[in-house]
């Protein structure tokens, strides 16, 4: 288990780090030399291999395919030649070294040594705090952003909003994507969250309203929605609901384990709409539209 410092201030949220930081810069070039190696010349070789730098070179080969799928004016093999990977390194900006960090997992999957390699960058780019993760890209595997930028747009603007369910989620942001990342923190935190943001607004009197309370009160009175006209307006209900009952640590005997970092992401990424509609009132009780109405009050023909 890694070494961790002492946490940061909790009510930083904005803890996902664009580009290649400064502490990542030495830590990926390593993985990308050793991800060069293991993915470009196989695990066992029965003839000689090639002189470095021809054509029949299988890490120049490696390079002519990247060179062609980015059109680069300079090849690669050119900064190869001059300095081997350090060389490559020097001569892409930071948005080409990711390009080519995500075109080696692609190269890599399904390697004798690749799926360890991805593994490896995966945890990389976690411990690191990047924005980056390896995900489905083109079919494949690839680098992708961890949070979509909307997404990240729209939590910021909740988080800052400076009331108390914004601070709470603050937390749960940085408890999931902190340096220090605690799922069962992040999930806690996610369902205080929307607890805070809605419980006054859902169950004014009850003031020791929890979100399974919320979820049973909303139900109940099955008018909760938001301002659209159709059938599926209430689904906020059904994501409160989501949340809730994923929180499998809230139940203590046989029923208990701690949260995995997958489902602390979902949940903090769930509780997001969920604050800011209730906070902004458009997750109210309303009147069935007429749409809805007539759609689900038509009834059902009888059997012959």
């Amino acid at each position: 288990m890694p070494w961790k410092p002492r946490a940061p201030d909790p009510t930083t949220w904005d803890v996902l780090h664009p580009g290649v930081p400064s502490w990542l810069e030495a830590p990926l070039f390593d993985w990308v030399q050793r991800t060069v190696l293991s993915v470009a010349i196989p695990q066992t070789t029965l003839v000689p291999m090639p002189v470095l730098g021809t054509t029949q070179d299988p890490i120049t080969k490696m390079l002519q395919e990247f060179d062609l799928a980015t059109r680069r004016d300079t090849p690669l093999q050119v900064s190869r030649n001059r300095d081997g990977m350090r060389g490559v390194r020097t001569d892409m900006t930071v948005d080409e070294w990711l390009e080519f960090v995500g075109f080696l997992v692609y190269y890599a999957n399904g390697n004798w040594l690749g799926d360890q390699r991805i593994e490896e960058l995966s945890v990389l780019l976690a411990r690191a705090g990047s924005e980056w993760t390896v995900g489905e890209h083109d079919g494949g595997r690839g680098l992708v952003k961890r949070v979509p930028e909307g997404v990240a747009v729209a939590a910021r603007a909740t988080v800052e909003s400076s009331t108390s369910a914004g601070m709470l989620l603050g937390e749960a942001w940085h408890a999931v994507f902190g340096r220090n990342p605690d799922p069962e923190e992040a999930y806690e935190k996610a369902i205080k969250a929307v607890e805070e943001a809605g419980a006054g607004v859902v169950a004014p009197k009850n003031v020791r309203a929890t979100l399974g309370t919320m979820v049973r009160d909303m139900k109940a009175q099955s008018d909760w929605s938001l301002p659209l006209d159709t059938e599926e307006s209430g689904a906020p209900v059904r994501m409160a609901e989501t949340l809730w009952q994923g929180q499998e640590s809230r139940h203590g005997g046989n029923g208990y384990r701690k949260p995995t970092p997958e489902e602390a992401e979902s949940a903090v990424l769930l509780a997001v709409p969920l604050v800011q509609w209730f906070t902004s009132g458009l997750l109210a009780r309303r009147k069935p539209s007429v749409r809805r109405s007539s759609a689900q009050d038509v009834p059902m023909a009888s059997s012959p």
